[in-house]
C-alpha cells in the first residue's frame, strides 16, 4: 500500500479514504487568532472582500454576515467559498486557486475599495499588485502560523518511512525544513501550488504539483504519479 503523509495546518485535518492508499495527516501548525486585530477589523464601504482561507470565516463569520449585496466576496478557492457560501452570501473563485489567481481576477474588475483577510504570514504580493493597478487596499492579518513542535517532530521521524510527502502550504515546508531539506532531495513530493512549489525549489527539491490548487487536486496528482509508473 502507497503511504501518504500530508502536512497541514490545524483545524483542517478532516478524514480521508482512497483505496490503496495509506493517508496520515500531521497538523504541523497551530492556527493563533489575533482578537485584538480580529475586533478591529472593518468592512465598511468594501468594494470587495478577498478571503485567503476557510480559517478566516471561522474568525470573522458575524462581520462577513453583514456585508451587503453591493460588496463581491472572493474566495482564493472552492472550499473557501463554500464557507462563505453558507453564510448567506455570493462568493466568487478566480481560475487558479492561489494569489496569482486572485490578482488576475481583480486586475478585470473595476478599481475599488478592497480589504484582504488572510493569515499575517502571507506575502505581501495581493497588496502590492492591486495597488499598482489602482485598487485602494487594506489588509489584516487576523492570524498567525507557528509550528507545533510534537507533531512536528512526528512528522520528521515518518518522512523517511512514507511514499510521497505533501506540503499544502510554504510554512508546511518550512515547519519541518531544518529536518527534512535534505530528506526529501531525490524524494516524491507534491506541493500544493506554485508559492509551496518555489520554496521547495529554492532548497533543490523539486515537487509535482497538482493543476488545481485544492486536496483533490493533489489527490489527483498522486494517482497520476503512481499510473506512469
Amino acid at each position: 500500500m502507497t503511504k501518504i503523509l500530508i502536512l497541514r495546518a490545524s483545524g483542517k485535518i478532516k478524514p480521508i479514504s482512497l483505496s490503496g492508499f495509506d493517508i496520515i495527516q500531521i497538523p504541523v501548525i497551530n492556527v493563533i487568532p489575533n482578537e485584538e486585530l480580529i475586533n478591529k477589523v472593518s468592512l465598511n464601504d468594501a468594494n470587495y472582500v478577498i478571503i485567503m482561507s476557510s480559517v478566516v470565516v471561522r474568525y470573522l463569520s458575524e462581520k462577513l454576515k453583514q456585508l451587503g449585496s453591493s460588496t463581491l466576496v472572493i474566495g482564493v478557492g472552492p472550499r473557501t467559498c463554500d464557507e462563505v457560501q453558507k453564510l448567506g452570501l455570493r462568493c466568487e473563485v478566480p481560475r487558479e486557486f492561489s494569489s496569482h489567481g486572485i490578482v488576475e481576477l481583480m486586475s478585470k474588475l473595476p478599481r475599488g475599495k478592497v480589504v484582504v483577510l488572510r493569515s499575517s504570514r502571507g506575502s505581501d504580493y495581493i497588496r502590492n499588485e492591486l495597488g499598482r493597478i489602482g485598487h485602494e487596499v487594506i489588509e489584516y492579518g487576523i492570524y498567525d502560523l507557528r509550528p507545533d513542535p510534537i507533531n512536528v517532530g512526528v512528522a520528521c521521524r515518518l518522512i523517511n518511512y512514507v511514499d510521497y510527502v505533501v506540503f499544502m502550504s510554504p510554512m508546511t515546508y518550512e515547519a519541518v525544513r531544518e529536518c527534512a531539506r535534505e530528506t526529501l532531495k531525490g524524494r516524491a513530493v507534491v506541493a500544493i501550488g506554485r508559492v509551496t512549489a518555489d520554496r521547495l525549489r529554492e532548497d533543490g527539491i523539486n515537487p509535482l504539483m497538482p493543476s488545481e490548487y485544492t486536496l483533490n487536486g493533489v489527490l489527483r496528482v498522486l494517482i497520476e504519479s503512481l499510473n506512469d509508473y
